[in-house]
């Protein structure tokens, strides 16, 4: 009777492991009979050549033995993970309902739970929103105050809005200028000065101005006034004759909008570092002012003086009225040291006062005589100039 061998493996851990392999030769083979135990040897080379025993396969359902555990899913975590979540998937797809418990998204939750991200995103913004509109208009409310009770502060916040407001209106005008005009042209100073005429509602300014028709002379002419800051943009709008360019400095031309509404009015630029430069600067000036028949504002002064005098004038300007044989025609402003004074922070509204005085003739003059021009025409202005800003005994 034969003997029966061991039974098949009934745990996981038991048939997981490799069997040993057998020897097929030598008096430890297995015979060809079940292939249970070892047989005695045989001769034959039929029973040496027989086949190995296949390994015994795990079972398909294991059964578990009370009192240990379960034995592991052989399928990886991320792979159980995955077909679960594709089950779920599928049917969600399918637009079956989910399963119990399940809280994930899917096309079949319900309209009103789908909508409560939703209102609660809506509500959060609207409570931004209105937390900004209150610190705004308490801003608001603040800065009339703060501007009444800090020079500085009221001074930095109306420098700032004056430069935001060339910049805006820079932009907004220099496409107007282009389609009316097609470029570069001294007739897009007509539309330059509408503009800037109105800055002057917005800071509290009033002009007063005297002798606009001496500014009615045949044929081109060099115009002369003082330079006391940058609120001098709306001065010159508020006079400037038609036909006219003025020259000013080069760096002008790198600020930004300003400079392309300044480039396409025909402002004449001018490298004031460079005394050769400039005369071929105005050299070109005296040519272009008999050609175009223009003409040239000048700041003889050549830079901003806000200290209630006049500095010292340049001769290029009555250099090239000498030489084109031109008028020269003197601007003079008030001072604005009463309600503009950048060292002191002040900038207040206040009244300006223009006076064009009349036309000084060149015809017949020579290079010789351009200092006596020069000096004539700066006693006169500097007379003006106190008498205009309440200083008639200097």
């Amino acid at each position: 009777m034969v003997k029966q061998g061991p039974k098949a493996p009934t745990y996981y851990h038991e048939w997981t492991q490799i069997p040993p392999r057998m020897p097929t030769r030598g008096p430890n083979a297995p015979s060809s009979h079940h292939g249970r135990h070892p047989q005695p040897p045989h001769r034959t080379t039929k029973h040496l050549r027989a086949p190995l025993p296949a390994p015994p396969q795990p079972p398909t359902s294991l059964p578990t033995a009370p009192g240990r555990p379960r034995p592991p899913s052989p399928c990886p975590p991320r792979l159980a993970e995955g077909r679960a979540g594709a089950g779920r998937t599928a049917h969600i797809r399918r637009g079956q309902p989910r399963a119990k418990g399940w809280k994930g998204p899917g096309f079949s939750s319900p309209r009103w739970a789908r909508g409560l991200g939703g209102v609660k995103g809506r509500e959060e913004s609207s409570s931004m929103e209105l937390g900004w509109l209150l610190w705004g208009a308490a801003v608001l409310l603040l800065l009339p105050v703060l501007m009444e009770l800090s020079p500085a502060v009221n001074f930095a916040l109306r420098i700032g809005f004056y430069y935001l407001l060339f910049f805006v209106c820079s932009a907004l005008t220099a496409p107007v200028c282009l389609l009316v005009n097609g470029g570069r042209t001294v007739k897009n100073m007509r539309i330059i000065k509408t503009v800037v005429k109105t800055f002057k509602y917005f800071f509290g300014l009033r002009f007063e101005v005297k002798g606009l028709e001496n500014f009615e002379v045949e044929g081109p002419a060099i115009i002369v006034s003082n330079h006391q800051s940058i609120l001098d943009m709306m001065g010159l709008m508020e006079v400037l004759p038609d036909n006219c360019v003025q020259v000013g400095k080069k760096e002008l031309m790198y600020a930004g909008t300003v400079g392309l509404i300044i480039y396409l009015g025909g402002v004449i630029f001018i490298n004031r570092k460079s005394t050769s430069s400039a005369k071929m600067v105005m050299a070109e000036v005296a040519k272009t002012m008999a050609t175009d028949n223009v003409k040239v504002w000048v700041y003889p002064e050549g830079t901003r003086n806000c200290t209630g005098d006049l500095l010292p004038f340049k001769k290029g300007a009555f250099h090239v009225a000498v030489q084109a044989q031109v008028p020269v025609i003197p601007v003079v402003y008030s001072s604005f040291t009463t309600f503009y004074n950048p060292k002191k922070n002040l900038f207040t509204s206040g009244k300006i006062k223009v006076e064009v005085l009349p036309p000084i003739e060149t015809k017949g003059l020579t290079s010789d005589d351009v200092s006596e021009l020069t000096d004539r025409c700066y006693r006169i202005m500097r007379e003006t100039l106190f008498r205009l800003s309440g200083r008639p005994g200097e």
